[in-house]
């Protein structure tokens, strides 16, 4: 009677190659958590300089809206304002804090679901925060106010995008139904930030036009005029406008690298139309330019 032969076993190397396709889109999925996370803490930073360190510090439109509009005590309004701003920093730092663990294999004990889900409440604590300061700018503001949610946008969806990637620990944020979440949201989220600052260019917003005379005058000395200043802003504003368009219909990999770009000169022109004392201005809309570098990475090595 013939005895069955057994098939051979398979070869390490048959094994590694099934296994890098999984290690690869782990390595992506890792690397966009990261720099999304930094993005956040970033901006954590940079509220805190604005409302709470800076020599340039000011009040945030909660307070305004609590004492002005609500008329409610001026100290209340204060320690509302300060502990909101105080307890966002403290979330960045939580944050900060996680993600020095985020490489390390936490399992599953006690420890590790405290500090998981004191990452998701730190994330979703500066989502809620930088939203009220969002709504309370639209309710307040005199020009421009119904662009309030939308311009925003990226300051409050980055973190919660950040909350629904989930916890610390490689295999919290490398799931891929919660990676694709968090770049659509992130998406329409960058999408509506640069439709509004398109609309506000296109309109010759003026402090627009005051941070291309003041960082002309302080840097390039081109001899820029009002006039010039308007129509660069025109054309700005039509390229923001149509970015923002192509981003969400054609998942443009060139559509994100201009927003990367130029979200970044926009944030860093704060600080070369106004000094260097203007560092938190320039943190706080870290998003502007992170948002779409965190979506940049991903299509990229999606596609590779």
């Amino acid at each position: 009677m013939n005895t069955p032969t057994s098939l051979p076993p398979a070869s390490t190397d048959d094994a590694a190659i099934g296994q890098a396709p999984e290690a690869e889109r782990i390595s992506h999925s890792f690397a966009m958590a990261v720099c999304l996370r930094i993005v956040v803490v970033v901006q954590c930073f940079g509220l805190g300089g604005r409302y709470l360190f800076a020599s340039l510090e000011i009040e945030s439109d909660v307070y305004g809206w609590l004492y002005f509009d609500c008329h409610w005590s001026e100290s209340i309004a204060q320690s509302i304002d300060n502990l909101g701003a105080l307890t966002t920093l403290f979330a960045g730092g939580v944050l900060c804090m996680n993600g020095l663990l985020i490489r390390k294999p936490l399992g599953d004990s006690s420890w590790s679901r405290v500090v998981g889900w004191s990452d998701r409440m730190a994330a979703v604590w500066i989502a809620i925060w930088m939203l009220l300061i969002a709504a309370a700018h639209m309710m307040r503001a005199a020009v421009f106010a119904e662009l309030s949610l939308p311009e925003h946008a990226v300051r409050y969806i980055a973190p919660l995008a950040l909350a629904v990637c989930g916890g610390v620990g490689v295999a919290s944020c490398v799931s891929s139904a919660r990676t694709r979440i968090a770049v659509i949201m992130l998406a329409f989220a960058a999408s509506c930030t640069f439709a509004a600052h398109g609309y506000k260019a296109y309109q010759c917003y003026a402090p627009f036009i005051d941070l291309i005379l003041l960082s002309d005058m302080q840097w390039a000395n081109a001899g820029f005029t009002q006039a010039a200043a308007e129509k660069l802003l025109v054309a700005i504003g039509i390229a923001d406008i149509l970015v923002a368009l192509v981003l969400l219909a054609f998942r443009s990999r060139i559509a994100a690298f201009y927003m990367v770009v130029w979200g970044l000169v926009t944030a860093a022109s704060r600080m070369t139309a106004f000094g260097m004392e203007a560092w938190p201005e320039t943190l706080i809309r870290i998003a502007n330019g992170g948002v779409p570098l965190v979506i940049l990475i991903h299509w990229t090595t999606k596609r590779k």
